[in-house]
């Protein structure tokens, strides 16, 4: 981790202090209303979904912010204590194996930047004058609805300020990120914690009507995203056996995955674009199980008949993913993934931009690692049995234009110059 992400997490959890100290002295426990909502935001963080990459909802902030509504700011940061600290405990608990330090942090800076999204509630909350329901006009919703955007907002700031220094990934990007894919799940959330405030106000018992719903919604959720990574797991164990087969094709399919992250995140693509061509990248060969061993293991070169079969394995590939919900993009990208620039490619001599990008990428990340693994069949062919990093951008770039994207090249030397730390490239276009 760098300075500058252990300087950040440190200033969150200072900074979570302040709140802390504001509003904890105010309320003294026990206080049975509290206990209780801290007990059900501790269960929804502990069960809390990951419904896109490295972004999951819990119903938690359906309970802090309606806590708010109800009781006030010190009944929430009470609440966000007893119930989001322990769960973070819990949910971390297995980085303690990495040191105590990291653990620490984890713990320390997700606590924290919970609490500081609930001081930017009451900010708002206190400065629009909101106040408990009932509520006799829309205007009186106004308070609540802005407080719980400004939780929103919070949260996925700080959130986002972490992962851009400790993963590299834009912070504008991921800032936007949640917005744009979650619309609806960051509207639900705000309207159910309203909803909830208002009905504990006219019965409290009655809140379980709103409560239970909720809870429907989220295990269904949670049944949906298990069932996405199951199907994961089984495609990518299946790209896993054809080590039986091709014993080089399951650690290439990792290695590419890898580097074609790395090229897109280089080109700055959107997060969830990113993922697809990660999550195709890892499966770009599947297809293979189709072709015979004696071709896959064949040492020398291939005649025209076997090259036929294993023109094939992007079809097949293709076949296996594309009615699959979490697949039926990446399909498109390992269907396309050996098209050329110039349109001689295969399977159907696609050209330039008519090429998905991610494909693209793909193809470019798979030619870099296969020649820097070691082919001993090379030999054979006067060849080295692998190539230096240097050499092998030195080739992928002389095909620039021609097999591959001249952008996607770049965006390869980029990366790689990073990895060795020495230029690769200059203005000229040519290699050092």
């Amino acid at each position: 981790m760098s300075w500058q992400a252990k300087v950040y997490i440190w200033v969150v959890v200072l900074a979570s202090l302040v709140p802390l100290g504001l509003y904890l002295p105010q309320l003294y426990l026990p206080h049975y209303f509290i206990l209780i909502a801290a007990s059900l935001a501790f269960l929804a963080d502990i069960f809390e979904v990951e419904v896109a990459l490295r972004h999951r909802i819990s119903m938690s902030e359906v309970i802090y912010c309606a806590v708010l509504f109800i009781d006030g700011p010190s009944a929430m940061m009470w609440s966000t204590v007893l119930g989001t600290l322990p769960a973070e405990i819990i949910l971390r608990w297995r980085y303690l194996k990495d040191g105590a330090a990291t653990f620490i942090s984890r713990v320390a800076f997700n606590t924290s930047q919970i609490l500081l999204s609930g001081w930017a509630a009451i900010l708002i909350f206190q400065r629009l004058d909101g106040h408990a329901p009932p509520y006799a006009s829309l205007t009186e919703l106004i308070p609540p609805t802005l407080a719980y955007a400004g939780y929103t907002v919070t949260n996925t700031v700080l959130v986002s300020g972490i992962l851009s220094l400790t993963q590299r990934i834009s912070f504008t990007k991921l800032v936007t990120f949640k917005i744009h894919t979650l619309p609806f799940q960051v509207l639900a959330i705000g309207v159910i914690s309203i909803l909830v405030a208002v009905v504990y106000a006219q019965a409290p018992w009655q809140t379980l009507l709103v409560l239970i719903p909720a809870v429907g919604v989220h295990l269904t959720l949670r049944g949906y995203t298990k069932l996405r990574r199951e199907t994961q797991r089984t495609l990518e164990t299946i790209v896993h056996m054809l080590h039986e087969h091709d014993p080089y094709t399951a650690e290439h399919s990792e290695r590419v995955a890898d580097l074609a992250e790395k090229i897109a995140r280089e080109l700055e693509l959107p997060e969830d674009q990113i993922e697809t061509i990660r999550t195709a990248a890892r499966v770009h060969d599947i297809g293979k199980v189709a072709i015979p061993d004696s071709i896959l293991n064949k040492r020398g070169p291939l005649d025209d008949s076997d090259w036929q079969l294993v023109k094939q394995h992007t079809i097949v590939g293709f076949d296996l993913l594309k009615n699959l919900e979490m697949y039926s993009e990446a399909a498109q990208l390992v269907k396309y993934e050996h098209e050329r620039w110039d349109g001689t490619g295969y399977p159907e001599g696609l050209k330039g931009e008519q090429i998905p990008l991610g494909a693209r990428i793909i193809h470019v990340a798979d030619v870099y690692h296969a020649l820097t693994s070691d082919r001993p069949y090379r030999e054979s062919q006067g060849l080295p049995r692998h190539y230096e990093p240097v050499e092998a951008v030195r080739i992928i770039q002389s095909q620039s234009g021609r097999q591959f994207d001249p952008k996607v090249v770049e965006a390869l030397v980029r990366v790689i110059s990073d990895e060795l730390k020495e230029p690769l490239w200059f203005s000229s276009g040519r290699l050092s």
